[in-house]
Parts: structure tokens; C-alpha cells; sequence
């Protein structure tokens, strides 16, 4: 899939750093990022991710690190780093934008870009695109089922949140 060009932003949904080294998930969505910005050299970049368990860097800080050492100016990068969930990547992502106006990508995993641009849509992007990377683990076999319960579970929790709203009217 070809990720739509000339894009305000992109924000770079995080994934574990083990240490100060990226894991597979993180380095794809990263190698990614670099090639959407190499092309279009307008476009700025927010790095989501905070430091959680086992990471000494926070993932931001990981990818930040990646694209700087491969030429990005750190000018056109965004740090975003209190995050630990999808949710929240987008959430401080779009706060630190400071808009929903703006054309916006979300880089993810092809198994996860599905559901970024979901959440980021509910978020209040007008405009939201993927801008989808390559897994290729064995793991698939496990995240796979784990974004279709995750997507089943947010339809059922809206349609939960909608019936109490309707009720309390």
C-alpha cells in the first residue's frame, strides 16, 4: 500500500525498546518512518512512546536516535513521551500538534495500521491515513487474533457507551 504523500505529519506509534535497542516491531515502523520522511521532506514527525518496563530509553528517544543517526534534521522530529498504550500515543501526539486540522499518517505495523487510524479518528482527526510498515515474525500468529479481539472489544465497549448515553437521556 502506498501511504498518501505530502502529509502534514506522521506519528510514529512506539513499541518496546529492549535497553536502548529497538525490537523488530519498532525498528520496521522507525525504517518506515525515515523512508516517508526522506520523501517527502515537508512533513514533520512525532515520535510516540514512553519508557516502560526493561527500556532505559524511552522509545521515542529510540527512534529519535534512528532517524537522527540516519540524516533526519532533529528540527522536522517530536518527541512524544508519556504514552503507553495506542490510545494515548495519539492522544499526546495530537495534543503536542496542537490540532486535529492537519493531513496526519499513522505508522504502524501493517497488522496494527488498521487500528491506529480507528483510534486516531475517534481522537478527532479530520484527516487520518496509514502509512503502514512490514512485520515479518513468527509473531504474527499471536498479534494477529490480539488486534481483532482489541477492535471487537472497542466496538462493544462504544456500543456500551452509547446505549448508557441514550438512557440517561
Amino acid at each position: 500500500m502506498k501511504a498518501r504523500e505530502n502529509l502534514d505529519y506522521i506519528i510514529v506509534l512506539g513499541a518496546h525498546v529492549d535497553g536502548t535497542r529497538m525490537t523488530l516491531a519498532l525498528l520496521e515502523r522507525t525504517r518506515r518512518a525515515l523512508l516517508y520522511l526522506e520523501e517527502n521532506p515537508g512533513t514533520r514527525a512525532v515520535l510516540s512512546g514512553g519508557k516502560g518496563d526493561g527500556e532505559r530509553i524511552s522509545e521515542a528517544e529510540a527512534m529519535y536516535r534512528y532517524l537522527t543517526e540516519h540524516g533526519i534534521d532533529g528540527g522536522r522530529l517530536i518527541r512524544e513521551e508519556r504514552s503507553t498504550n495506542t490510545k494515548e500515543n495519539l492522544d499526546y501526539s495530537l495534543e503536542l500538534i496542537g490540532s486535529t486540522e492537519p493531513a496526519i499518517g499513522v505508522v504502524t505495523n501493517n497488522f496494527h495500521v488498521f487500528r491506529g487510524v480507528m483510534i486516531g479518528r475517534k481522537c478527532g482527526c479530520r484527516e487520518i491515513y496509514p502509512v503502514p510498515s512490514r512485520y515479518r515474525s513468527w509473531r504474527l500468529l499471536l498479534y494477529i487474533p490480539r488486534e481483532v479481539l482489541a477492535i471487537i472489544k472497542d466496538k462493544i465497549r462504544r456500543k456500551f457507551i452509547n446505549k448508557i448515553k441514550y438512557k440517561k437521556k
